[in-house]
């Protein structure tokens, strides 16, 4: 049975509707109403449902608006507005929004029968195309784990974690050999690639799950339309040179354990006050000791890597625009705000409102 979902602030349809005695011979079943848009979104966003029949004009939210906003969430639902005469121009709006069809008040039974009759068949349709293409997807699937370069990925994954610049190397000869194996089937290079980004993007998050914290954004993997080869070369390979800087900028490739326990957990807290007696008291050893390994073998002082985390958390925080400067500044353990401001413009060049500006 299809679910349908009633949305009218007029009680005296929504009861000439639920008293229609076809739904079921249809392949319908009434299983919600709402008096408004605003009830009937909370209501498909608990729940599925297929069909939703709404009235254009309602206080509140109106049917038009209503449809906006399931448009704005991409909810693909089937949608028959119900409308007077008066409202024939209100209801092409809705039509131009994808609505499947619409109906005059007062309903009459065969109207609503013949309505329903094609509203089955149109969602039978779109379930028949959803099996049709998650077959087709299993098929793609199935012969695109032929090309996946698995053993290359696992060697370039660990030259990425070891800070190596053989990564990138690395990455054009997996490159060359998986077009060299899949000819000119761009489709099938576009889908390896995008699938080799993200699970390379996924181990490193689980390495480092930190870096979700503060570099939200580096190892996204957004699928568009096909492209050419060198267009998906060069993203491929700008991916890679992406995480390799990331694990560079954040000293995270070193295998000394004393650096590598002090990196990390800087990174684990970066809001937090940090100090070289927190570190000390995490390894075990003397603060003094501390600093002056980490200088050894990053070449940057401990106060200034904190300092880095701290203002990459920074650009996370100014990117989301929920956060005033001041907000920011208390989060990160700064006192003044006006310093906050002042070391985020000696770090990243901007001050944080330019910043935000750039998005």
């Amino acid at each position: 049975m299809y679910r349908v979902l009633i949305v009218d602030d007029d009680r005296t349809v929504r009861y000439m509707l639920k008293r229609f005695k076809q739904w079921n011979n249809y392949g319908f079943v009434i299983d919600a109403e709402a008096c408004d848009g605003k009830e009937a979104l909370k209501i498909l966003a608990g729940g599925r449902f297929d069909l939703v029949i709404t009235d254009i004009r309602m206080p509140g939210m109106d049917g038009i608006e209503f449809l906006h906003q399931l448009k704005i969430h991409a909810m693909d639902i089937c949608l028959i507005l119900l409308s007077t005469y008066n409202d024939f121009e209100y209801a092409q709006q809705g039509i131009r929004f994808g609505v499947f069809d619409y109906m005059t008040k007062p309903l009459d039974d065969s109207v609503l029968g013949e309505t329903l009759l094609r509203a089955k068949g149109h969602l039978e349709e779109k379930r028949l195309r959803r099996r049709q293409l998650a077959e087709e997807q299993k098929l793609i699937e199935e012969s695109l784990k032929l090309y996946y370069p698995l053993r290359q990925e696992r060697k370039l994954l660990d030259l990425l974690l070891t800070g190596s610049d053989a990564a990138v190397a690395e990455a054009e000869n997996i490159f060359s050999e998986l077009v060299l194996a899949v000819g000119e089937d761009l489709f099938k290079a576009d889908r390896v690639f995008e699938k080799l980004r993200a699970n390379i993007g996924e181990e490193i998050y689980q390495a480092f799950p930190w870096l979700k914290e503060i570099e939200n954004k580096t190892f996204e993997v957004t699928a568009g339309q096909l492209k050419s080869v060198p267009e998906i070369r060069l993203m491929f390979l700008e991916y890679i040179q992406k995480m390799l800087a990331v694990i560079k900028k954040y000293e995270l490739y070193h295998t000394d354990s004393i650096i590598n326990k002090t990196c990390r957990y800087v990174m684990q807290h970066p809001e937090a006050e940090i100090s070289l007696e927190d570190i000390a008291g995490e390894v075990h050893v003397s603060k003094s000791y501390v600093g002056k390994l980490f200088k050894q073998k990053t070449g940057c002082n401990f106060t200034d890597y904190v300092t880095k985390v701290k203002m990459e958390r920074a650009k996370m925080l100014l990117r989301t625009g929920e956060y005033k400067n001041y907000e920011i500044s208390e989060r990160l353990g700064y006192s003044s705000p006006d310093y906050f401001c002042r070391l985020f413009k000696q770090y990243s060049g901007y001050t944080p409102l330019e910043f935000k500006k750039q998005g």
